[in-house]
């Protein structure tokens, strides 16, 4: 890990996240790629737990929220809707150094509020203290919005959601086309619609998961069906 951070190898890929039934590009989720000495690619689950344990998470946190926004800057005014998903982990949610540092510079940088979504794990949603979203609402003040993604259960208050500028939430094509749930399928999109959140099927790999989706009238989805994680620059270089 040392050796990736020291030698440049921590790589931006994109994974787009469209309209339906259009499949058109609306946005991206931004994710870290290390390689090794090879050249070849290593994936989160295979190096992440090592970064926890050297104290790398929030420095890879940071090469991915900066790369994203060079890539902002390169866009530049064209794509005026297009957002950039980028996750924040709970390790640097609460590392004393990174997320005060995180929070000036964002506030340092509204022209990024239109741009730039911040990701958090429903786990970390449920889990962090109010200090930590007291913090986070001087950004939703400013103009950022939050997305959360990783739902395993669909009982929480969407109104607190709101009010914490959550403006998206991911929920996986298993969770939604599951029999397991407190509110039926076609009226989840209303329910989050009514506090202006967007909800993004996510996790869709096949034709025919997306056209149950379909029926319950969700306007954007993620998933290998429409395109996997790709190397930042094989996508920039065509906006």
């Amino acid at each position: 890990m040392h050796y990736a951070l020291e030698n440049n190898r921590i790589d931006l890929y994109l994974q787009p996240i469209v309209s339906l039934p259009a499949r058109k590009v609306v946005h991206y989720e931004a994710y870290s790629r290390v390689r090794d000495d090879q050249g070849e690619v290593i994936f989160p689950s295979q190096y992440i737990k090592l970064a926890e344990d050297s104290g790398l998470v929030s420095t890879l946190d940071n090469l991915l929220l900066f790369s994203c926004i060079q890539v902002i800057r390169r866009l530049g005014t064209r794509k005026p809707n297009m957002r950039f998903f980028c996750n924040i982990s709970s390790v640097s949610l609460n590392d004393k150094d990174f997320f005060p540092q995180f929070v000036d510079f964002m506030l340092n940088n509204q022209e990024l509020a239109d741009r730039l979504v911040f990701e958090f794990t429903q786990q970390d949603v449920l889990s962090q203290p109010n200090e930590i979203w007291g913090k986070l609402a001087s950004l939703g003040k400013k103009g950022f919005c939050f997305s959360m993604d990783n739902v395993h259960v669909l009982k929480h208050d969407i109104s607190e959601l709101a009010a914490r500028y959550f403006r998206y939430v991911k929920i996986s094509s298993d969770l939604l086309l599951g029999g397991d749930l407190d509110i039926d399928r076609n009226d989840i999109k209303e329910a989050y619609a009514r506090f202006d959140i967007e909800l993004i099927a996510e996790k869709i790999g096949a034709d025919n998961k997306l056209v149950e989706i379909l029926d319950c009238s969700i306007e954007r989805g993620q998933g290998y069906l429409f395109g996997e994680p790709v190397l930042s620059s094989d996508i920039t270089s065509n906006l």
